[in-house]
């Protein structure tokens, strides 16, 4: 159960047995059925999760609309990390798509990886360089791409999501209605 998980971590740095052992020994398992909340606007987020089977949408609600922001797949890590840090109610929900396995680390163990031993911190600092990196890429993108050229982006880095994932919802992370999405599939189709 464990085995994408120890290989997404060494992926990151060089993690010793004992230090696996202990990594998981902080780790839940928890199973999110399809369309069910794993974080709900308003909750505070006490948790990182790991993505080991499924799939996550992370959106926003604006009136009477949802905004999807991001979707994660296997082998992600997700959590609404402002209200994870600062323990304030998140402004965003997460919901499975599928059924989803989560691997979750609450905050008090991750304080406790910290205190244990510098690999740990050394971890979420990358991890959390990885997340702002991703966001600044995200924001820049939208500011500097059309419609498009995020679409086609998205096609060429994570291709698997157009089998999985409702229009409607990569429509909404790119920045358009379902309707803008279907012409420019039109128009790119055979790229």
């Amino acid at each position: 159960m464990f085995d994408k998980l120890i290989k997404n971590l060494n992926g990151y740095l060089s993690f010793t047995e004992e230090e696996i052992s202990f990594f998981l020994s902080l780790c839940e398992y928890k199973i999110v059925k399809k369309y069910d909340l794993a974080l709900k606007v308003g909750q505070i987020c006490d948790f990182v999760a790991y993505v080991n089977k499924g799939l996550l949408r992370y959106y926003y609600v604006a009136g009477d609309k949802e905004h999807t922001a991001r979707i994660f797949l296997e082998d992600s890590w997700t959590s609404e990390y402002a209200s994870f840090l600062c323990k304030k109610p998140s402004s965003v929900s997460i919901e499975a798509l599928e059924e989803t396995e989560l691997i979750i680390l609450r905050y008090d163990s991750v304080q406790r990886g910290y205190d244990k031993a510098k690999v740990f911190e050394r971890f979420g600092r990358l991890m959390a360089e990885a997340l702002f990196i991703d966001l600044e890429n995200r924001n820049s993108d939208f500011l500097t791409k059309t419609p498009e050229e995020r679409y086609l982006l998205l096609l060429q880095q994570e291709p698997e999501m157009f089998n999985r994932v409702p229009l409607k919802y990569i429509a909404s992370m790119i920045g358009i209605e379902p309707e803008s999405l279907s012409r420019i599939r039109k128009r790119t189709a055979g790229r």
